[in-house]
């Protein structure tokens, strides 16, 4: 396992915009180590958010699994998220978010504050798992959390696009009030034809996409139909990878795009400090 955690090492960088690292593979020990990490309080929550485009007001806040590794230091998800593949691991991981986040709207509901709708991520395959609802049913029951306040998100996979186009694999979790969101669309296994099946309320487009807006036409010829699509198919689009004055402008000349990334904020330790944005 120390060998495919150091393989993949990615320190946060606190004065750049989180980086994408290839995922090392599955191993059955990094998804032990993992699990046992959440025992030992190794594992803690950051929340960035989500804001709209033209006036940025707040829309949502993202979890993040965040890792304090005792040999290799801070860590970001893309050095261990392939032991998510393990449904236990993934179970465990989502587990912890629900809780953390869900205790600290809790605590922001009892000091009166206003709470923000947060999103959480899960695999694809999580929702094939019958205790998700009762998971959330129970950490959100616990903490006095309405469960309309949470979005799960899921990153755009075969398995994603194959469960989210059934209505049965998404039925428990609307009934409870639960939104969900498409996650790093237009990465890996992001066929346009997904958006015409899955059950779906947000889209949240891969930050690839902003990469050279707003000053290659050719990418903003994409990104403009990406986002006139959305729209007529009456889905929210949440652009990701926003890091620049440039970008942000030439996204404000819609009405109904939100927007995410350092340029807007950054993630914070806190929840409610995640609510004041720069």
């Amino acid at each position: 396992m120390e060998r495919t955690a150091h393989a993949a090492i990615h320190l946060i960088d606190q004065d750049a915009p989180e980086q994408v690292v290839e995922p090392s593979s599955h191993d059955a020990e990094l998804a032990q180590r993992i699990r046992s990490g959440l025992r030992a309080g190794e594992f803690s929550v950051a929340y960035q958010p989500v804001a709209h485009a033209q006036t940025l007001t707040l829309l949502n806040v993202e979890c993040l699994l965040r890792w304090q590794h005792p040999q290799y230091g801070p860590l970001l998800p893309e050095c261990f998220v392939s032991a998510f593949d393990d449904p236990q691991t993934a179970r465990a991981a989502s587990e912890f978010m629900l809780e953390a986040v869900c205790l600290q709207l809790g605590e922001m509901r009892r000091a009166g504050l206003v709470l923000p709708p947060v999103t959480v991520n899960i695999q694809p395959a999580q929702l094939l798992d019958e205790t998700l609802c009762d998971t959330i049913r129970d950490a959100t029951r616990r903490n006095g959390i309405d469960p309309l306040l949470l979005e799960l998100e899921l990153v755009a996979t075969e398995d994603a696009a194959t469960l989210l186009s059934t209505r049965e694999f998404t039925r428990s979790l609307r009934q409870l009030g639960v939104r969900l969101a498409l996650n790093d669309f237009g990465s890996g296994y992001s066929p346009l034809s997904l958006l015409g099946s899955a059950h779906i309320d947000t889209v949240k487009l891969a930050r690839s996409f902003m990469a050279r807006v707003p000053f290659a036409p050719r990418d903003c010829v994409v990104m403009t139909g990406l986002l006139d699509l959305l729209e007529r198919l009456k889905m929210r689009a949440v652009v990701e990878g926003v890091e620049s004055e440039a970008q942000l402008r030439w996204l404000r000349q819609r009405p109904e795009v939100y927007v995410q990334g350092y340029h807007v904020a950054r993630p914070q330790a806190q929840l409610a400090n995640a609510l004041a944005l720069n």
